[in-house]
């Protein structure tokens, strides 16, 4: 916790900080990761996952037999398929961290949302 997080908390209502404590705060890695697999979009990063582990093993399958080989032909064909390979995986892990992010960030904004509708409330009573 920072010190604006201490202020807001101070600032809310015993029945908003009860409210705010009900959403949590910050989730573990691990929570955040399993509510990818459980968002609208989950078969996109089952797809995702998939492709992931499907260029991981053709990348070292490729760097294996790229030092099997010796032709310097032969070598650069291995080489170049090993560097798309973990380059696509590469691209795929930023992807879903970039879903984590938008996630996290999804999250933050509903809680300001419900905020601003009791304050909305209140002012009307």
């Amino acid at each position: 916790m920072n010190e604006l997080d201490d202020k807001i908390r101070e600032a809310l209502r015993k029945e908003d900080a009860e409210i705010f404590e009900d959403f949590g705060g910050e989730l573990s890695m691990f929570e955040m990761v399993m509510e990818t697999f459980r968002g609208k979009h989950r078969w996109l990063v089952y797809l995702t996952i998939f492709w992931t582990i499907v260029f991981m093993v053709l990348g070292i399958l490729s760097a294996i037999r790229f030092f099997r080989v010796e032709d310097p032909r032969d070598l650069l064909m291995w080489a170049g398929a090993c560097l798309v390979c973990f380059s696509a995986v590469t691209m795929m892990k930023v992807w879903f961290w970039m879903e984590l992010n938008k996630n996290a960030l999804m999250r933050e904004i509903k809680r300001l949302e419900l905020q601003i509708a009791r304050l909305a409330g209140r002012i009307k009573d």
